[in-house]
This record gives structure tokens, C-alpha cells and sequence, in this order.
């Protein structure tokens, strides 16, 4: 099977239109890749985000998170960070190196904050940071927001927590899985230039 004629310009216009989805619908694989990040020790450390926006012009990735969490201290380390995308049905993968800036109590998290639901500004209302030990099962939450969503007012706690991640897209490897024959395709993006290398899968 022939994807997209093997048209590298086509294959990134698909790209950018699976992305966008992945924004969109919650059902879609790519709307939840697994985002890898290192740690002091040159660990790798991945764990499953979800897609908050792609800016299909500027070509950046954002998910949000927790101030508190380990992955913020792994990218202030280290902003060299991954994204892996799949789509099972495409059979399509793509694997997004990126570039990564924090943004926490600045513009850019007020103007995404105000449009937040109290149900998502819950989680930034976390007592002990994400990642603490716990002696049994729980999340943290204070007792009385169990199964409820706080008021306006309480959910402001959350703001300082509140953190939208930035990640500049490098380069995308393309991957297409086909009985036929898999095709590999590296888009390399640097000042906006954009450049396609086939590769062997």
C-alpha cells in the first residue's frame, strides 16, 4: 500500500491533521503519547500525557501538569525531551523530539487557567506534590472535595500549581507499518525550514 503517494510534503500535511485530532477528540490515540523527559542520572523517565493544543503554524506540543512533579526538575535539567505517538488502526507511529519550556504563574498559564474546568482545576489542589510516598492508596485531595468539584474561589489555590508545558517540535520520525513494506520518513524543522530524510524502517 501506497501512503499518501510517499509524498513527504503530504506526510507532514497528515501529521499536523493527526495532531490537531488528537487535540480534539478524547477517543483518539494520539490524544494521550507518551512523553519521556531525563532525570539528573541521565535516566529516562516516560509516562502517558494528554494533549492539550498543537499549534500547527509554530509546530509546538502542550500538556499540562503539576509544578510539583518530577518531571518539571527532569526537564529544568534537561529540556531535550520525546514524545511517541500510535495510532493502531493507521498503523502509524511517530516519535517527536522536542524542545521544552515551562511556563507556571505567567501569562501564557492565566490566559489557559481561566478557560480550566473546577473538575480539572481539582488536581492542582493536591495536598502532598504528585510522586510523595504514601503510607496506603490515595490522591491527596482534601477530605471534603471527595466526589465533588471545589468552588471558584478554592480552585484559585490551584493556579500556583498549575503548569502548561511547552515543547518545541526538532525533528518527527514517521513510521508506517505495512505487510507490504514499512516506510520511514525523518522532517527535520530548524528556524521553521523544513527538511525530509527517507529512512530504512
Amino acid at each position: 500500500m501506497t501512503f499518501l503517494n510517499e509524498n513527504p510534503k503530504l506526510i507532514f500535511d497528515n501529521i499536523k491533521e493527526l495532531l490537531v485530532l488528537g487535540v480534539k477528540d478524547r477517543s483518539h490515540p494520539f490524544h494521550t503519547p507518551i512523553f519521556t523527559s531525563n532525570n539528573i542520572e541521565n535516566i529516562p523517565n516516560s509516562r502517558i500525557v494528554v494533549l492539550r493544543n498543537f499549534d500547527d503554524i509554530n509546530l509546538i506540543i502542550n500538556f499540562h501538569t503539576d509544578f510539583r512533579s518530577p518531571k518539571i526538575k527532569e526537564i529544568q535539567y534537561n529540556n531535550n525531551t520525546c514524545f511517541v505517538f500510535y495510532d493502531p488502526k493507521l498503523k502509524i507511529q511517530l516519535k517527536i523530539q522536542t524542545i521544552t519550556k515551562i511556563n507556571n504563574q505567567n501569562e501564557v498559564t492565566k490566559k489557559i487557567w481561566a478557560k480550566t474546568s473546577l473538575s480539572s482545576r481539582k488536581c492542582y489542589l493536591a495536598i502532598n506534590p504528585p510522586s510523595s510516598l504514601s503510607e496506603f492508596p490515595k490522591d491527596s485531595l482534601p477530605v471534603h472535595l471527595k466526589g465533588v468539584d471545589p468552588c471558584k474561589d478554592e480552585s484559585e489555590k490551584g493556579f500556583n500549581n498549575f503548569t502548561v508545558v511547552q515543547n518545541n517540535i526538532k525533528t518527527i520520525e514517521w513510521l508506517y507499518l505495512a505487510a507490504s513494506g514499512h516506510r520511514r520518513l525523518k522532517i527535520n524543522i530548524k528556524k521553521n525550514k523544513i527538511s525530509f530524510n527517507w529512512l530504512i524502517p
